[in-house]
């Protein structure tokens, strides 16, 4: 990564300068311990140097060998790929593949299908958000340690916005605010349930079309709840279509119908997934007039 230190930032020491593009200290520390990490004009320097304009400032946040998941396996998956540079890699991805491995889940990961995308080097899969493995659509994942920060402090600072479509069941009107905690179910370690003393947990609703048994529905997540979009649906008794977790299964669809539909993140980019063949195929069928 690479700054060319223009007059508002000179006479500003390389820390303060890190400090304003959102590096965080760990991030600092470990640039100050790797050889030539921090370098000002191709001369190594330490993070109390004072920049000048026109300096060009450079830091190594290439991945190295020890940094990587040495059991994360590469494996040829198809994705589909909507955006990517040297910085992040967004992602279309599918129903019936978790975003990381898990117990149950080995080498059919969105993680192990960008691995062997980016086997050439060392490689570390870093997913700003996660969707569940039968949710569909945007995945942004960053490609550096930077970014990977940069994008976790957009995430807290409330500057990344999320759409998501859902089918889901019954006839729901208008627009609205669920404003519901959630919290796990018992000792379960996936379901969730809304509980008074659960983590507060908000999402916002905008209905689309009706069907004669089904809406189409947008839904944006304020908060970032396990679970969140589908158990709000539940609570408000219209489960979206095919969970089987929340609501039934349907001979409509394998899954639940949601579909991450857009990632907006400030100062970086709007990113939007095309509907799944499932999902399309649905709203083709259900609510021919709406085009998303």
């Amino acid at each position: 990564m690479k700054y060319l230190i223009e007059k508002e930032n000179g006479a500003v020491s390389i820390k303060d300068f890190l400090r304003k593009k959102s590096y965080s200290a760990n991030l600092v520390k470990r640039l100050k311990k790797i050889e030539n990490g921090i370098t000002v004009n191709g001369v190594h320097q330490n993070v109390t140097y004072i920049l000048k304009e026109g300096d060009i400032l450079a830091l190594r946040d290439e991945d190295f060998r020890e940094d990587t998941n040495a059991h994360l396996v590469p494996n040829d998956i198809p994705i589909g790929i909507i955006y990517e540079d040297e910085n992040i890699t967004v992602i279309n991805k599918p129903a019936n593949m978790p975003t990381h491995e898990s117990l149950n889940n080995r080498g059919n990961s969105l993680a192990n299908a960008l691995a062997y995308r980016y086997r050439e080097k060392s490689y570390v899969f870093r997913a700003t958000n996660r969707l569940d493995k039968d949710t569909s659509g945007v995945v942004i994942t960053a490609n550096n340690k930077y970014y990977a920060a940069l994008l976790s402090d957009k995430i807290k600072r409330g500057q990344v916005e999320k759409k998501y479509v859902a089918i889901v069941c019954g006839l729901l009107d208008g627009e609205g605010e669920i404003d519901a905690p959630i919290d796990r179910i018992g000792k379960s370690i996936i379901k969730r349930e809304v509980r008074e003393d659960g983590e507060r947990a908000v999402t916002r609703y905008c209905v689309l079309a009706t069907s004669e048994k089904y809406s189409l529905v947008l839904l944006t997540p304020v908060t970032g709840r396990t679970h969140q979009l589908r158990v709000h649906m539940a609570h408000i008794g219209h489960a979206i279509l095919g969970d089987g977790l929340y609501g039934e299964e349907s001979s409509e669809i394998s899954r639940q119908a949601l579909h991450c539909l857009e990632m907006d993140v400030d100062g970086i980019g709007k990113f939007k997934a095309p509907l799944s063949p499932d999902i399309k195929a649905l709203t083709d069928k259900y609510f021919p007039d709406i085009l998303l």
